[in-house]
């Protein structure tokens, strides 16, 4: 596969992980919504990734954090509800993740967006998430982590096929080259470098964004899954929604 050439994955697969818990049809102003935020052992874009142990560490803290636009944290739109994992070829949720594995897999995540926030962009989420639309698949998502610790793969954005710097005085060395402190991501000779996170990694929540740094492409909602609905049908169903909404909102107990 060429780097970052996005797959067909079908991302429907992830409907199970689409917040059930959550009563939708009485919470008008929440929509479910699920996708792969990540990719596992391959480097990213930014130039990080992380391996099969940090993500089965780690993948359950997502949970109840936030999801904003475009990894602008003062800009929530919803939380995250449920999280799991992906095959990478078909999207398909892992079950059991073999925790010796180097070969890629995702990160799935199931969430709920706030309608009510920023229309603007609900709107666009929603027509993402509608295959009738135009804009099909236009949105996707972007982990947020942070971390205490990395080390430097070198060569490979598959994490199978590097070589791992884990030597101190080497990866101070070689830290300027790294994207994720403003260098090239590659050696003077072209060879490419990338930061395994390591340690302690502390999931912050996923960015909505046009242009994913990892391998993955789409949102799918609960309005998705119901494929005959096509889009006027859709609209009128949200606009009728949209309504029911301002009519709440125009009674909030707090306004004056």
């Amino acid at each position: 596969i060429n780097n970052f050439v996005l797959s067909k994955a079908n991302i429907q697969n992830l409907k199970s992980l689409i917040p059930t818990q959550v009563d939708l049809e009485k919470n008008i102003d929440l929509m479910g919504v699920a996708f792969n935020a990540a990719v596992v052992n391959e480097f990213n874009k930014n130039g990080d990734g992380i391996s099969t142990e940090t993500a089965i560490e780690s993948v359950q803290q997502f949970v109840h954090k936030p999801t904003n636009i475009e990894h602008d944290k003062k800009r929530v739109v919803g939380h995250i509800v449920n999280a799991g994992f992906s095959d990478y070829s078909d999207s398909s949720l892992l079950v059991n993740v073999d925790k010796d594995t180097k070969d890629p897999f995702n990160i799935a995540l199931g969430a709920v967006v706030y309608k009510t926030v920023d229309k603007d962009f609900f709107e666009t989420l929603r027509r993402s998430t509608n295959p009738n639309s135009k804009i099909h698949n236009s949105v996707s998502a972007s982990w947020e982590v942070g971390f205490s610790e990395y080390k430097i793969a070198v060569g490979s954005k598959n994490l199978k096929d590097a070589e791992i710097i884990s030597d101190p005085n080497q990866i101070m060395e070689m830290k300027a080259m790294l994207r994720g402190f403003g260098g090239k991501g590659r050696m003077d000779d072209g060879t490419p470098l990338y930061r395994l996170i390591v340690g302690n990694v502390y999931p912050l929540g996923i960015g909505f964004t046009m242009k994913p740094a990892a391998n993955v492409k789409g949102v799918i909602s609960e309005e998705s899954m119901t494929p005959e609905v096509k889009e006027v049908k859709a609209i009128e169903i949200n606009t009728k929604q949209s309504q029911d909404l301002e009519k709440i909102a125009a009674k909030i107990s707090q306004k004056i």
